[in-house]
């Protein structure tokens, strides 16, 4: 008896020592890509909240349009960093942390036992819904402080010291992390687990490649509800989601709620791959080993 809660005691710490290590890992892989591509971000955020004729000649030239009158740091660097740098190691951190628990243990649970698709998605949807909105705040001071330069009527500090108006807001920003977190997981571990089962080896070719399958599901799946976020939070005066929905609708259709989508699969792409890279090299190198 004494030996079983001997094992059980260390078998608990061992756990913990490796929750612990997969939340360093993925915190700071998230933390580096979020640092490097914030102007990406910026520019897709700064995009959706334009008018459709502020930005009607291109997104390359709305780019070098800020670029030129505001600089790239003032302009696409500084706006939002340390929120979206605190934001996603946090919730990168928590996600990737509970991911392999929550899909394995949908996995133990099904009549045949064997990791597909569904198992992954729905581990993504309930891992990104969760750790989005506990993060909301950061998330959605990151989106105010990128939108204020084309928004200037925004009253950041009345919108966050509102606990109804974060709330609300926290509601879009966690719909658009359990959507993200779904395409993500369903192209990086559904990719990875094809190949390997396949014959390929489980390395850094693999994850390139399963980095652009991750940006291709994630900003697909997120598109409308990353377009929402972004209208709805940058409203000069409180308004509804019903709203932003019908104003988008009314613009340009049912095509409008993926305006942008181009923009951010071009962001995530660099960032999937600098963050897959990091993460599975840092779990490799902490004795985890590669995602499985």
């Amino acid at each position: 008896s004494r030996r079983r809660t001997i094992n059980h005691q260390l078998s608990s710490e061992i756990a913990m020592s490796q929750d612990a290590t997969r939340f360093l890992c993925a915190g700071t892989a998230a933390s580096v890509s979020s640092f490097l591509y914030n102007p990406l971000d910026c520019l897709r955020i700064r995009w959706q909240v334009a008018a459709p004729q502020a930005a009607e000649h291109g997104l390359l030239q709305y780019g070098s349009q800020i670029v030129r009158t505001e600089g790239l740091v003032s302009g696409l660097w500084k706006p939002g960093l340390a929120a979206n740098v605190s934001g996603m190691f946090l919730s990168a951190a928590i996600r990737f942390t509970c991911y392999e628990e929550v899909r394995d243990s949908i996995v133990s649970s099904s009549a045949d036992g064997t990791k597909n698709s569904l198992h992954m998605g729905a581990a993504g949807l309930v891992c990104g819904a969760f750790s989005y909105f506990v993060t909301a705040p950061f998330h959605l001071l990151k989106t105010l402080r990128q939108a204020e330069p084309v928004r200037p009527d925004i009253n950041v500090s009345a919108k966050l010291s509102d606990v109804r108006n974060v709330l609300r807001g926290s509601a879009p920003v966690s719909m658009r992390g359990a959507l993200f977190s779904c395409g993500q997981m369903l192209g990086y571990d559904g990719l990875k687990s094809t190949a390997k089962a396949h014959g390929f080896e489980d390395g850094p070719s693999l994850h390139l490649i399963s980095s652009v399958a991750a940006s291709f599901g994630a900003s697909a799946l997120s598109a409308p509800a990353d377009l929402l976020v972004a209208r709805y939070m940058s409203m000069a005066s409180p308004g509804s989601l019903t709203a932003v929905v019908r104003e988008i609708y009314d613009e340009s259709g049912v095509r409008g709620f993926w305006r942008g989508w181009s923009v951010s699969f071009i962001r995530l792409t660099p960032v999937m791959i600098t963050y897959s890279t990091v993460y599975e090299q840092l779990r490799y190198r902490s004795g985890l080993g590669y995602l499985n």
